[in-house]
């Protein structure tokens, strides 16, 4: 067997990043933009007023103050989005309105507030500095200038941006599309109660719904039962989609066709075994260019596995760079024990206290107890040197979500004050 960081390299060493495709603007949150975009025009495309206030000559103001105010007379009003009609000259000033351009022979904007009157002469009553106010042509983008590049994921603010730059398409790296087989006799759908060995095919469910998550398209197919012609008859279908995962089949038993069926199609196995703890049976190979992730058959295996290593391939397929989970590092609440000569990954709760992190593990750790998954905030690395971790000692958690326990930013805020 491997080792985790092995598998992880070899993993992303074969992850291929996909096509591309054009997209509209309000489609492309959260997607990895394809392409370079460049500012068409300098933007703001005129010099304009920061303040509700008056274009003004500073030098028509030199030595104004409130015990000496100096009158200015109007010559129009100037608001946003309307040029201004005519040139600022000696002893005048364009009332103007907050993003409204700057009218010629103007050189300071003087806030309403440093003001007293409102008809055609207004008392100043301040002596304003050069540029005063003014937000100058091209301060956020100039004409021709690299405003993102491929590899950008796409944020809200992005969205605004390109929006700024007439962008109503963009290219971005198209979403992998994932095929699940899941196998085995022994399962049924939600929406039938098992009975007798039945039991519920939820790891679908959880990997279609972790596969959306990591910004992929996911597809449930119909169970492979345990014979080898319907095992291979799902991964022919499965073999039309840009990778796939199969769940159960890929350990050794009597039943487990998965692997055989893989291999006689023609995958490429790059590994098959983990020293891990969950999930140590997984498989990983290339089959007609696309991945194949044999996973474990047990639910916490299945999504562990696919937590340390499809997640970072589907991200890497859509041409991310940050493809791991976040991590922190967290000192144990409790004694832990931890499987010998294996890295185990200890499903835990994370609360903050104190300025630092605490790490308490949901219970039975076996690994077909899914809800010791669901009641975890993120997965605690057991290092494989060692057989146990004492209450007080420090060790990396991999966070599977956000919202994993820690106080809102507010909340943290108005609690210390």
């Amino acid at each position: 067997m491997i080792s985790v960081d092995e598998a992880l390299a070899i993993v992303l060493d074969a992850a291929r990043t996909l096509g591309v495709e054009r997209v509209a603007l309000m489609d492309a949150l959260g997607r990895v933009l394809a392409q370079e975009v460049r500012s068409p025009r300098d933007i703001p495309g005129f010099d304009n007023s920061a303040m509700d206030g008056y274009a003004v000559r500073a030098a028509d103001l030199t030595g104004a103050s409130e015990s000496n105010p100096i009158f200015l007379s109007i010559t129009e009003t100037v608001p946003a989005g309307k040029m201004p009609e005519r040139p600022v000259g000696k002893g005048q000033a364009a009332r103007t309105m907050t993003g409204a351009p700057i009218a010629p022979g103007a050189d300071a904007v003087v806030p309403v507030e440093r003001t007293r009157g409102n008809g055609d002469r207004v008392e100043f009553l301040v002596a304003p500095e050069t540029r005063a106010f003014i937000r100058p042509r091209g301060e956020d983008l100039q004409a021709g200038q690299l405003v993102m590049g491929p590899g950008k994921l796409l944020t809200p603010s992005d969205i605004g941006m390109l929006a700024s730059l007439n962008r109503s398409m963009v290219s971005v790296y198209r979403r992998p599309r994932v095929a699940i087989v899941a196998t085995g006799d022994e399962l049924v759908d939600i929406d039938e109660p098992p009975s007798g060995a039945q039991v519920v095919n939820s790891s679908a469910y959880a990997l279609s719904a972790a596969i959306r998550e990591a910004g992929g398209e996911a597809t449930i197919l119909r169970v492979a039962r345990d014979t080898p012609a319907d095992v291979r008859e799902r991964l022919q279908e499965a073999s039309a989609f840009d990778a796939i995962l199969t769940t159960g089949g890929v350990s050794v038993g009597q039943f487990d066709h998965v692997k055989v069926v893989l291999d006689q199609m023609g995958m490429k196995t790059l590994f098959h075994g983990v020293a891990q703890k969950p999930g140590r049976p997984l498989k990983f190979g290339i089959l007609e260019g696309r991945p194949v992730f044999g996973l474990p058959g047990n639910p916490v295996s299945t999504l562990v596995c696919f937590y340390l290593y499809t997640r970072p391939a589907l991200l890497a397929m859509q041409g991310r760079s940050d493809v791991g989970l976040r991590r922190v590092m967290a000192r144990c609440a409790a004694d832990i024990r931890l499987a010998r000569s294996l890295t185990e990954f200890v499903r835990v709760t994370v609360t903050r206290k104190d300025d630092e992190y605490l790490a308490a593990p949901t219970g039975n750790q076996g690994s077909g107890i899914l809800s010791s998954l669901s009641k975890a905030d993120g997965l605690l690395i057991g290092p494989a040197a060692a057989d146990s971790l004492k209450a007080g000692d420090q060790a990396t958690v991999l966070l599977l979500a956000a919202g994993w326990g820690d106080e809102a930013f507010f909340e943290r805020r108005l609690h210390r004050n």
